[in-house]
């Protein structure tokens, strides 16, 4: 803009400097008058088609910023800066009113089997995009607290209208390398999974390698710190899966294998958090193997998605009484290694339907890092039930969803008082 203005400039000088030499020549006051209009018409003229030129480009960039929005669905702010192309801001906020209802066996000897609270989450990321160098670098922020399964922060929780908490929610730099990827940080689970198997707040921090593109044959493979034991010693977990995503027709599919293993450090940290305390930390292993797919396709003006997952730990291993779901619990570990889940989706215009059913045997996974919700308020791992979700998508980016989770033990004991748990949850969100 500022060589456009300058050459406008230029150009008037230009046009003044045969009027000067016309009164030099000693033309008449009225005919050097004539001449001045002429030359004023003409630099009006020219202005006015420089103006449109400028519009014309102003014009174009905010068409390419507007469709690089809706290509993404987030904001876009331009940098002065050589090395950075876009930065791309993005994040979510939601309220949610939750009850939670337990019943019990005996309710004489527990009183309080209901419980309602408010929460919000707030979620603000940023990502910076370097092209030239094929480098990207994230981060982002969000509320709650230090549970790696959980963004929620409850209304007025301890004290009366107390002030939330607001962390470090992830931070990465990612290269990019025809359909090699490699991301270096704390970020999110890059691996295909079902909603109960992985709980979709958990971030790995570690290393990620990933091969392929959107259509054909994937494999991603990982190494991560999964805890700091003793302050001496960092446990791992150590990830992997290949799978393959197609087309047949209208319909998209995706199938994967996958495994996963922790170090023993882990195991033989033995807390109580992890609901490893009662298992035998010289034989119990966390080696997890699992199957996902789920294939979605349109049916009318439905669009309709279902899915399914089935998951083993060959590591489980122990006497009766040595489980994740503790010393109560009345079958050995390799006897309760198993867990699965099936369900559906359906869209249709604004509205959507959902609906699941899972069973998490006591040691077929490590509970601490499974979905939150599903097991809330009786066991991490030990769970069968399901889930049924519905929402309305207000405006684009503004939605009402209603969840309901219902759940009991995979395995009763004796001294399980808990019978049963439903939890509803009412949540209004905004995405920009």
């Amino acid at each position: 803009m500022k060589k456009v203005l300058s050459a406008a400039a230029a150009l008037s000088i230009c046009l003044t400097l045969p009027a000067a030499a016309l009164a030099g020549a000693g033309m008449s006051d009225e005919q050097i008058l004539k001449e001045l209009e002429y030359l004023r018409n003409k630099v009006a003229a020219q202005q006015e088609h420089i103006d449109a030129l400028g519009a014309m480009v102003d014009k174009k960039v905010s068409a390419k910023v507007e469709e690089e929005v809706k290509k993404n669905g987030s904001s876009k702010v331009a940098l002065a800066n050589k090395f950075i192309d876009q930065l791309t801001l993005k994040g979510d906020l939601r309220a949610r009113y939750e009850i939670r209802d337990r019943d019990y066996k005996d309710t004489s000897a527990s009183t309080d089997v209901s419980r309602d609270r408010w929460r919000t989450r707030f979620r603000l990321g940023g990502i910076w995009d370097n092209k030239e160098e094929n480098w990207q670098v994230g981060a982002g922020l969000a509320t709650g607290s230090d549970d790696p399964t959980s963004t929620n922060d409850t209304w007025s929780e301890d004290k009366p209208f107390e002030t939330g908490d607001i962390r470090l929610d992830y931070a990465y730099a990612k290269h990019m390398w025809n359909d090699f990827s490699f991301t270096l940080g704390q970020h999110e689970n890059p691996y295909k999974s079902s909603w109960v198997f992985w709980d979709g707040d958990v971030r790995l921090a570690g290393l990620t390698g990933h091969y392929g593109a959107k259509e054909g044959v994937f494999a991603t493979l990982g190494g991560y710190s999964a805890k700091l034991v003793n302050d001496d010693n960092t446990a791992t977990l150590v990830a992997g899966q290949a799978g393959y995503n197609g087309k047949a027709g209208e319909a998209k599919y995706t199938l994967a294998a996958g495994y996963h293993t922790y170090s023993k450090s882990l195991i033989n940290e033995g807390t109580a958090a992890f609901s490893l305390n009662a298992v035998d930390e010289n034989k119990y292993e966390l080696n997890i193997g699992d199957l996902y797919g789920d294939v979605s396709f349109p049916a009318g003006p439905v669009k309709l998605k279902f899915y399914g997952q089935i998951w083993q730990n060959f590591g489980a291993d122990g006497n009766i009484g040595q489980s994740q779901a503790g010393s109560s619990f009345t079958q050995k570990p390799e006897d309760a290694d198993m867990g699965w889940v099936f369900g559906a989706d359906a869209k249709y215009g604004a509205f959507k339907l959902g609906y699941a059913y899972s069973v998490v045997e006591a040691d077929s996974l490590f509970g601490y890092l499974s979905d939150s919700d599903f097991g809330d308020g009786l066991s991490k791992t030990n769970k069968k039930g399901h889930r049924v979700q519905a929402g309305y998508a207000i405006t684009k980016n503004w939605s009402a969803d209603v969840t309901w989770l219902s759940f009991e033990r995979d395995e009763d004991y004796a001294s399980a008082n808990e019978d049963q748990v439903d939890i509803y949850q009412f949540d209004v969100s905004y995405k920009f």
